[in-house]
């Protein structure tokens, strides 16, 4: 199973900490529903969330660091399901679909960070994670750009889709994604 360094080394997370984990996003993002990110206090997604000061500690340094490892947990998802049903076939098209579907799952806690107008640390995490999938391999500038306009069209992507409603399906997100890169590719025109 492919993981980023969300587990600690080798060891194998407990279910009852996977579950203080679930507790303390969930406790956060509730309160973010109705508080301003900045105001909610770490006492007070503790008490929320239903869970000790050092369950929290154990797990997270700050409000940001629970928001950035729920990214990465979604990120995490993303690849397992892009190596799981997409081996045979890892055409742009189906990495596109597989990771807005994905993206899909979790748009309710997304759609509260962009009310919280948190669009820099979500981008921020999507850069830690893709970086941390490409430290093994040797550096590159090339990969380095590369990678940095993937993310960024990515994650532009998936905020214009929520921002529009979702109305498209992941496949035809990914088609309209696929049908811009050719035409850059072709280089030709785009009309806006």
């Amino acid at each position: 199973m492919y993981q980023l360094s969300e587990q600690n080394g080798n060891k194998r997370v407990s279910q009852s900490n996977i579950f203080v984990k679930q507790c303390i996003v969930d406790g956060l993002f509730d309160l973010m529903e109705h508080k301003k990110f900045d105001d909610i206090t770490i006492t007070e997604v503790i008490k929320h969330a239903g869970v000790s000061r050092m369950g929290f500690y154990r797990n997270y340094n700050s409000k940001e660091d629970i928001i950035e490892k729920y990214i990465l947990k979604c990120f995490n998802e993303t690849i397992e399901e892009i190596l799981k049903h997409r081996s045979l076939n890892f055409s742009i098209s189906a990495i596109m679909t597989t990771t807005l579907e994905v993206f899909q799952k979790y748009v309710k806690y997304i759609k509260i960070l962009l009310n919280q107008n948190m669009e820099m640390l979500m981008l921020n995490s999507y850069q830690k994670a893709f970086y941390e999938l490409y430290s093994s391999k040797r550096p590159s500038r090339l990969r380095d750009y590369s990678t940095r306009m993937f993310i960024g069209e990515l994650f532009m992507l998936e905020i214009a889709w929520v921002r529009n409603g979702m109305i498209e399906t992941p496949k035809q997100m990914a088609e309209i994604y696929y049908h811009i890169l050719k035409l850059r590719i072709n280089q030709q025109r785009i009309d806006f």
